[in-house]
């Protein structure tokens, strides 16, 4: 079983990880015609999964330093189009903000679904 801080050590490394790649991609690797299939793959697909999945998870298990994951997710999510295409609206706040607050409420929820149903001296009947 994996513990709470170790799951949370996970799941901030690998959105920030993700997160530092797709910023790479768009600053280095991305040439002129790309720039809406990069939009698309990135912005809508692979940061909502990645910060919604991981709230999830952090919800679920009850992880340590759950709260601060919207944040540490969205600030880069409105960031990293500003600094590639040099614009941003609040649009970029559905790119991994919403999300993670989505999966993290959800995780909640489970979490307390879960709690609930366990008896008070931790043996099964």
């Amino acid at each position: 079983m994996i513990s709470t801080k170790r799951l949370s050590v996970i799941c901030y490394c690998v959105t920030f990880f993700i997160f530092l790649a797709i910023f790479l991609w768009g600053m280095l690797g991305l040439t002129s015609g790309d720039e809406m299939g990069f939009s698309v793959l990135n912005f809508y697909l692979i940061m909502p999964g990645i910060s919604f999945v991981a709230a999830l998870l952090l919800g679920i298990k009850d992880a340590y330093m759950k709260w601060l994951y919207p944040i540490f997710a969205g600030i880069p999510g409105f960031i990293i189009p500003f600094l590639i295409f040099g614009s941003t609206n609040m649009v970029s706040l559905f790119f991994s903000f919403i999300p993670s607050v989505i999966g993290l409420g959800i995780g909640l929820l489970v979490w307390k679904i879960r709690s609930s149903n366990k008896p008070a001296d931790g043996v099964q009947r």
